[in-house]
């Protein structure tokens, strides 16, 4: 460009905003400065640099009257060329990079007080703006101690000025504790974690008051010695309640509509503050059939109760695991016990590549039947005599209705074979077809966007207009290899014969009692069609033919 030529528009404004953004920064060095002031300033000063940056969008945006692609794609070249650059200008120096994003480098200066950082600093910034003429990196931060989890998710100890003395600062980026769907009890107990790590004393010791700290609120957790608002969680509406085509999975979205139902507004974009209740790790109903809004709970004849079991393990337990998950000297299993959850059900399953993020599963061998089936569709039976439908939860459980001839209904009349088998087999194609449906959802609690429509772009989430834009959710299937697993397994159990036997035993029914049923309904178990069709493709079945062989007996 010929140096005499003029700055153009896009030019000018960035140059205003830039440099009124210097003078405002250079204000907020000033030593006699009050904190309302500080605060205003650091207002004023993001507001220039998230308008200066904006100039970015109107060049990329198709209806922006700046509209201009090439510009827009120049300057994120631009920006990943002149990043690693600076990388590299750093190794040169002998100086570690450990994060770089978009704009900004962090670098190790392996000093241990804050006048030789500064000077690291200081050198490392002025060999990077000798480099260009109208971009220039300045100091914003000097942490002492950092956390860092992922791509813009850290917490670091920040050294800020204040009256002439340096002093400490938590900064948090992008972590569990500043999303809104965790509750105040989960953020305070991740901000009580982040002090002990990054407090610099000897791991051991920070890891031995943190599983202190853990057992301690678990205690006052089931104790009911925790404020009911601290339970507290608020989601934002994506959209209008009877709009959402899944509402009875969604806890904002049943809280809402009950609130509708009484007369009040609810729009899209509202924030709605709900509790998860209920009665422990037993509850039968679904946690969003359960919860309800604040004010319901604190009523004083309402009877409602945050579900301890169900925040230690959503809300608590999560974000623990991944604050700890690089610590030395616990992992999983110890933080699970110490917040009194069964660690035995847990193992650590690292299964997704395309995450750092550690998954935990329940070892599915080792949860009772009526935990593990509890959202099983129930096997039910229509009597041709008096047209009634019962429901059927097996020869154990169901001894009344089990008799040397069969299974009875409760009008006495018996049940034929064939019309037994027919049944089963038909709630079995039943389920086969839900699956075979393959409707997926979005794990947004925000989108809850529910479609049969395959993504070309992997396992993101269409949008409510199929372009892939406006949501950051992963779309995951409704009806699940697992759960269709379990459904198979659920109806194997109920014609057990050696559960049923072995609790017979002692009374006055034997084990004769549940053979005739048995006999007949088995040899439709022993079908290996429905068991392959959802075991075929399943990553948690390993052998087709042994889980075809514990359904067929």
């Amino acid at each position: 460009m010929p140096v005499d030529q003029d700055l153009g528009i896009l030019p000018k404004l960035i140059a205003t905003l830039v440099s009124r953004r210097r003078q405002v920064k250079r204000l907020m060095k000033d030593k006699s400065a009050s904190v309302e002031q500080l605060a205003t300033w650091d207002i004023k000063q993001l507001a220039l640099k998230l308008t200066a940056n904006s100039m970015y969008g109107c060049l990329g945006y198709t209806k922006s009257r700046f509209y201009a692609r090439p510009l827009a794609v120049l300057t994120t070249y631009k920006g990943r060329e002149i990043l690693r650059s600076t990388k590299d200008l750093a190794e040169s120096n002998s100086l570690q990079v450990i994060y770089g994003d978009t704009d900004s480098v962090m670098i190790n200066a392996n000093v241990d007080n804050i006048e030789a950082a500064l000077k690291v600093g200081n050198e490392f910034k002025k060999a990077v703006n000798e480099r260009y003429k109208l971009l220039e990196i300045d100091i914003d931060n000097v942490f002492r101690r950092i956390l860092l989890q992922a791509k813009k998710k850290y917490a670091a100890i920040n050294l800020v000025q204040v009256g002439g003395k340096y002093i400490e600062k938590m900064e948090v980026k992008g972590l569990d504790m500043k999303r809104r769907e965790y509750c105040n009890l989960s953020k305070e107990v991740s901000s009580r974690l982040l002090n002990e790590i990054l407090s610099g004393d000897e791991v051991e010791v920070a890891v031995a008051r943190i599983h202190e700290y853990l057992g301690e609120i678990a205690t006052k957790m089931r104790d009911d010695k925790i404020n009911v608002a601290q339970y507290t969680i608020f989601t934002r509406l994506g959209k209008s309640p009877k709009d959402y085509p899944n509402a009875d999975s969604m806890p904002q979205v049943q809280v809402a509509l009950r609130d509708i139902s009484r007369g009040k507004t609810i729009r899209k974009d509202d924030v709605i503050a709900y509790i998860v209740t209920g009665d422990g790790k037993n509850a039968s109903e679904p946690a969003a059939k359960r919860s309800y809004s604040v004010q319901d709970v604190l009523k004083r004849d309402s009877g409602l109760k945050p579900d301890v079991e169900w925040y230690l393990y959503k809300q608590i337990f999560p974000p623990v695991e991944r604050l700890c998950a690089n610590i030395s000297g616990t992992d999983t299993v110890r933080l699970a016990d110490c917040l009194g959850l069964d660690a035995r059900k847990y193992s650590i399953s690292n299964n997704n590549t395309n995450s750092t993020e550690t998954e935990i599963h329940p070892l599915e061998s080792q949860i009772d039947d009526e935990i593990r089936f509890k959202d099983a569709t129930r096997l039910t039976f229509r009597c041709r005599s008096c047209k009634a439908t019962f429901g059927f939860e097996g020869l154990q459980n169901d001894t009344d209705l089990c008799t040397p001839s069969g299974i009875t209904c409760r009008c006495g009349h018996i049940l034929m074979t064939l019309s037994l088998v027919a049944q089963v087999e038909h709630q079995i194609r039943r389920e086969a077809a839900k699956y075979y449906e393959g409707w997926l959802v979005c794990d947004d609690q925000a989108c809850g966007i529910r479609t049969r429509q395959m993504s070309v772009y992997g396992h993101r989430c269409l949008g409510s207009k199929g372009l892939a834009r406006g949501c950051l959710g992963k779309m995951r299937y409704e009806y699940t290899e697992k759960m269709m697993y379990n459904q198979l397994l659920y109806f194997a159990s109920l014609f057990d014969v050696e559960k049923a036997s072995a609790g017979a035993k002692g009374t006055e029914k034997g084990e004769s009692s549940y053979l005739h049923a048995y006999y007949y309904v088995q040899k439709l178990m022993s079908n290996r069609t429905y068991t392959s069709a959802c075991c075929s493709q399943s990553g948690e079945v390993r052998n087709i033919e042994r889980c075809s062989g514990q359904i067929s007996g």
